[in-house]
């Protein structure tokens, strides 16, 4: 913040709910070799769930920040340009979150 003071955290992703910024990526931002974006929860589930659609994959939640970053940026890009977003970690940990942020029960799935 502006006193220098960590902010608090958020994410749906609890391998990103917490304060990530430390001295290597000030420095990497500061000198233009590191880009940081941002993308909102909703986002991140709504590339889970297309991911899961689509190809049957079940990222993790933290992937699916990066998924959901990449269709934005794919928006963007030749008809023919070909994204990689490399995946880690297990989206089946993640179930019972996703779930839950959907509102949905097993019986009703």
């Amino acid at each position: 913040d502006e006193d220098g003071q960590i902010r608090d955290t958020h994410s749906i992703s609890a391998g990103l709910d917490y304060p990530g910024v430390g001295p290597e990526h000030a420095f990497l931002k500061a000198t233009g070799r590191a880009q940081y974006v941002a993308v909102t929860d909703e986002e991140a589930l709504a590339a889970f769930e297309l991911l899961a659609k689509l190809e049957g994959i079940l990222p993790a939640l933290e992937p699916a920040h990066a998924l959901a970053y990449a269709c934005h940026l794919a928006k963007n890009l030749p008809k023919d340009a070909i994204v990689l977003v490399n995946l880690s970690g297990r989206g089946d940990k993640d179930v019972e979150v996703v779930m839950n942020a959907f509102s949905l029960t097993n019986e009703n799935r």
